[in-house]
């Protein structure tokens, strides 16, 4: 039975040292590719290959690539234990402009133990990822756990763009007497 050129073409699952300086090229391409697109196992076995391949231009940034793909796969996981440990996590993740990572964390402090700076939090993430309901109920919250949390949402920068909506203001400013 002749096999068809679809099989012949399948590339074999086992990579090897390259051997000429054009497969080394093309094998560093490859696992830059990988490397990018943070395939950092994948790249690494390849960064490894092209660590000894011929081309000696490419031997080194292959093996400085190999070094930086161990790092990343070697990053601690992170361990949250407790409701502080959630909340310092998700406001990591908003410095970063992740709000919407943070928030689960922040709903697992609340849950672990509410506190006023929990619940602002909370209001922050959720008003800047579009949900303008929760951010009331968790500002509301806050405020009512502690009052000086008006103060903090008036003088905050970051808490700035959720004045736009009107009953956050209302909020942050007071009742009207």
């Amino acid at each position: 039975m002749k096999k068809t050129s679809k099989t012949n073409s399948v590339k074999s699952a086992v990579e090897t040292v390259p051997a000429t300086t054009k497969e080394h090229t093309e094998m560093f391409a490859r696992a830059m590719k990988l490397f990018h697109a943070s395939e950092y196992g994948e790249a690494r076995a390849l960064f490894e290959l092209c660590a000894e391949g011929p081309e000696m231009t490419v031997k080194e940034p292959a093996r400085m690539y190999r070094r930086m793909c161990e790092s990343r796969l070697e990053k601690a996981e992170v361990v949250l234990n407790t409701a502080e440990d959630h909340y310092t996590y998700a406001v990591s993740l908003m410095n970063v402009q992740k709000h919407r990572d943070a928030l689960p964390h922040l709903q697992k402090a609340v849950q672990m133990g509410d506190g006023a700076h929990v619940r602002y939090a909370l209001a922050l993430a959720s008003g800047l990822v579009g949900d303008m309901p929760g951010a009331v109920a968790h500002l509301q919250k806050a405020i009512m756990l502690d009052p000086a949390t008006r103060g903090l949402a008036r003088a905050d920068s970051d808490f700035q763009p959720l004045l736009q909506d009107a009953v956050i203001r209302e909020l942050v400013t007071g009742p009207r007497n």
